[in-house]
């Protein structure tokens, strides 16, 4: 066996004797005095790591149960105004030139240029299936549809088509809009094969005795929507769904639960069978979140139309009489054996270092706290180093251009416009020459201190430094070029008040709105410095705009 001599080293059985007679410690001394010091502190070390065991699973399910939530919320953003251009056509069509003078007149040519505009919306919106134009009977009159080899197919006149099937809609009065449930499209009263995810949207046609004359109709192809949302849960253990309002699946994780209510055989495929607790938790809240033995549920409840003109349907089986808008559940699913997975992986490594803390007990524990908290910390101020400006402490370019980025999809999504500026400092490098750096540093901050002062509150508006005595700056949620040229004329005009010991400092500046002038950052940066060496050129101390923003370029 092994002896724990006096001098703190370790001597074998063959020299016991002289150790123990040179140091005067017995062996059941030294086996004493080990067990009063290992059991307590191996005690806390195992306490510890089921401690830090506990909080890592807990991190580990609490990061499964966010990535459910921002699934939803991600799902609740793809679906939010998706409708509302079906809504504008619909509209525009059922108030068509051709189809007025067709209600007034009845003239049957009337209908060739009723459906060449329909085959036009239809091949030009790309998203729809068919349009038609039905009488007060429901029968068609025009109906152009889109065929599988992509060319668009015309039908005009008194053909024997079956009667419009939501019969409740016809009895719609002007400007109100009814919306089909979610469904799959059927040919010859029979589901289309493959599946083909159909939305109909519809709104009467109003002669001008205000008198009910038909309706038009839009097949909307929900199927490319439909994918969007799947899409959400690639490479992501949060699996998404959408539910209609009867708990019946229109996307699911797996095939065989979908279409329920169409499809026979799957009947039983609906949130109230197989998930009691989670349907009766969503028909009581608009958002929740639901943990049960088959795993984590969060859920929205969400209305994919939102317009000002009344919207009709009925989803769930119910009536058209009353106006009541489309609703759907948007769920992501964690199923329960991810959290067991990830419960597995700290389980393993902490009951290897277990194994290992034991052996070397609590001064192993605390050198791998101080040096896990130390790279943190590092990786923290190295991260916030990589995107701020150290003298300005506004952003730096990387994180300038990164929410130029951001924000052309934000202003994409949304129709927005925003500018993007880059304002060069006439007069700097006199001042950095005559007065040295620490003046030319003191311009700098306080140009920084005059963007930062005119950012709005109320919108995204950001300003960075991008450069030497160049500087970024964001406009965003602009009505267009003239409010931005109002507030770069402010800026202008106090960065050109500051006094330096005599000297002064202006600002040439050049801005490019998107979409107007451009739609990519590459171009809009491009075109702002050319209008800031414009300014430049024509003077300096001066505000331009691109040539296509403003006319005349100034």
């Amino acid at each position: 066996m092994r002896e724990f001599a006096q001098n703190g080293s370790w001597t074998t059985g063959a020299h016991g004797s002289a150790g123990e007679a040179h140091t005067g410690w017995s062996a059941p001394s030294t086996r004493r005095l080990f067990l009063s010091i290992y059991p307590p502190l191996a005690g806390g070390v195992v306490i510890l790591l089921v401690l830090v065991w506990q909080w890592q699973v807990e991190t580990l399910h609490h990061e499964l149960d966010t990535m459910a939530t921002a699934s939803v919320e991600e799902q609740e953003r793809l679906l939010e105004n998706k409708l509302d251009y079906v809504v504008a056509d619909v509209l525009t069509l059922s108030r068509q030139n051709e189809l007025r003078r067709y209600l007034e007149g009845g003239d049957a040519l009337l209908l060739e240029s009723i459906a060449r505009e329909y085959s036009a919306r239809l091949r030009y919106s790309g998203l729809y299936q068919q349009i038609r134009l039905l009488d007060v009977q429901g029968r068609e009159r025009v109906r152009v549809e889109l065929g599988a080899d992509g060319e668009t197919r015309i039908t005009t006149g008194g053909r024997d088509a079956e009667v419009w099937r939501d019969a409740g809609a016809l009895a719609l009065g002007a400007n109100e809009i009814y919306v089909s449930a979610l469904d799959l499209d059927l040919v010859q009263g029979r589901i289309a094969r493959p599946f083909v995810p159909t939305l109909r949207l519809a709104t009467p046609v109003v002669d001008a005795a205000g008198r009910n004359r038909g309706l038009i109709v839009i097949h909307y192809l929900a199927g490319r929507l439909l994918q969007r949302l799947e899409d959400v849960g690639r490479g992501n253990p949060a699996r998404p769904m959408l539910v209609n309002c009867a708990g019946y699946w229109l996307l699911a994780p797996e095939a065989e639960m979908r279409w329920g209510f169409m499809l026979p055989e799957r009947a039983h495929q609906r949130m109230q069978q197989r998930f009691p607790r989670v349907w009766r938790e969503m028909t009581r809240v608009d958002r929740g979140e639901v943990r049960t033995a088959a795993g984590f549920f969060a859920f929205h409840r969400v209305e994919p139309l939102r317009v000002d003109y009344p919207v009709h349907s009925a989803p769930c089986g119910g009536t058209v009489a009353a106006v009541s808008p489309l609703q759907w559940y948007t769920l992501a699913f964690v199923p329960r054996a991810h959290y067991e997975r990830a419960a597995m992986t700290p389980t393993v490594i902490i009951g290897l270092l277990g194994l290992l803390l034991l052996g070397v007990l609590a001064a192993a524990v605390q050198s791998m706290v101080a040096l896990y908290v130390n790279r943190r910390a590092q990786l923290r101020q190295l991260e916030r180093m990589a995107r701020t400006d150290a003298l300005t402490g506004m952003a730096n370019r990387i994180a300038f251009e990164e929410r130029a980025r951001l924000e052309i999809e934000r202003a994409a999504r949304h129709r927005r416009c925003f500018a993007l500026c880059v304002i060069d400092l006439d007069g700097f490098k006199a001042i950095n020459d005559t007065q040295g750096h620490l003046a030319g540093d003191a311009v700098l901050g306080f140009v920084a201190g005059v963007l930062q002062g005119q950012l709005r509150t109320t919108s995204g508006d950001l300003a960075g430094r991008i450069g030497g005595d160049e500087f970024g700056l964001l406009l965003t949620e602009l009505p267009g070029p003239e409010a931005a040229r109002a507030i770069l004329e402010d800026i202008r005009r106090l960065i050109a008040e500051g006094d330096w010991g005599g000297q002064r400092v202006s600002a040439s500046i050049g801005a490019a709105l998107y979409p107007q002038d451009a739609r990519h950052l590459t171009e809009l940066f491009q075109l702002a410095d050319a209008a800031m060496y414009r300014a430049k050129s024509a003077g300096k101390d001066r505000v331009v705009l691109t040539d296509a923003a403003a006319p005349g370029g100034a």
